[in-house]
């Protein structure tokens, strides 16, 4: 990830801990990740439904990867009065967060309010002032 921009880094890191969590090699982007990142960054239009129900097939399959979307799920449970009452729960680490601690990881510093990658390459430096330019800057 080491050769990615600021906003790829963070659109990769949303990816790949969000949309389709695995338990493994999170410094490794798979084919699908690029091909997300790529699609994200040039505003092509995605079946996101398809592509959340891929990835939670393969959770069922494969143990690398894990279920995605636990709080939605979590919420149409309640909403649905569904007794969970019995199933296993799964504790969530603060050490699972995005935070600057994540982002600090990732190579990035905070310059006067603003996310920096450790090479110089500034969120909005181009010039434009986009939602994943807004989201750097208030991390």
């Amino acid at each position: 990830m080491g050769g990615l921009k600021l906003n790829e880094k963070l659109i990769a890191f949303i990816v790949y801990w969000i949309v389709t969590p695995r338990g493994s090699n999170h410094s490794t982007l798979s084919e699908e990740d690029l091909l997300l990142i790529y699609y994200i960054m040039n505003k092509v239009k995605l079946n996101w439904i398809h592509i959340f129900k891929d990835h939670m097939q393969k959770a069922i399959r494969l143990s690398d990867f894990h279920y995605p979307y636990a709080i939605l799920i979590s919420k149409f449970l309640h909403y649905f009065e569904v007794d969970i009452e019995e199933e296993l729960a799964e504790i969530i680490n603060p050490s699972s967060e995005i935070n600057s601690g994540s982002l600090s990881k990732m190579g990035f510093t905070k310059i006067d309010g603003r996310w920096v990658s450790k090479d110089g390459d500034q969120a909005g430096s181009s010039g434009t002032h986009d939602e994943e330019t807004e989201v750097a800057a208030n991390l």
